[in-house]
């Protein structure tokens, strides 16, 4: 996977992007405290309440192969970071094709994190052997489909399920 990178937001604060370790947990359970309830929804389809252990031992364990995963933390003045946004694909079986899927804090989004995640997701998909990836969708999650558009392009099949639409990117 793509190693650690300085980045600049839009609003031109500095944050960084690196690969998540297991020693993310305590940062995922927080960080998903933090979502609104319509962040969560977008994210995972229904209210999620809470991270199960199951959950955190999945996330926080990428292998850099099936299972790729970025974090985005902001920089603060004392040289701190604070995580922001993440971004993961797991491959579908022993194909290349993984399933795409980012969120960022509330306050932060529309300022450049998921952009930069899925910047680093691409180039590490691609050098792990990922030349597609799969996005499932609300079907009204516009700015998640334009932003995901604006790394890869647009989708080679999309397929609208009503509420759900799960569209295939060529990453090449």
């Amino acid at each position: 996977m793509e190693g650690t990178r300085s980045i600049t937001f839009r609003d031109g604060s500095p944050g960084i992007v690196r690969p998540i370790s297991s020693q993310d947990r305590q940062a995922f359970v927080e960080g998903f405290e933090s979502l609104s309830e319509e962040s969560r929804f977008r994210r995972f389809f229904f209210n999620k309440k809470t991270l199960t252990e199951s959950d955190l031992e999945r996330l926080s364990n990428p292998d850099g192969v099936n299972h790729l995963a970025y974090g985005v933390a902001a920089i603060e003045e004392d040289g701190s970071e604070t995580p922001i946004s993440v971004g993961h694909c797991f491959r579908n079986g022993n194909t290349t094709l993984a399933e795409v899927a980012i969120v960022t804090a509330d306050l932060w989004q529309g300022n450049g994190a998921g952009f930069e995640l899925l910047q680093s997701l691409k180039t590490g998909s691609l050098a792990a052997g990922i030349d597609q990836w799969i996005a499932v969708l609300l079907s009204d999650n516009t700015p998640m489909r334009r932003l995901i558009e604006k790394v890869v392009g647009s989708p080679a099949l999309s397929k609208d399920n009503g509420n759900i639409i799960e569209a295939v990117y060529q990453l090449r």
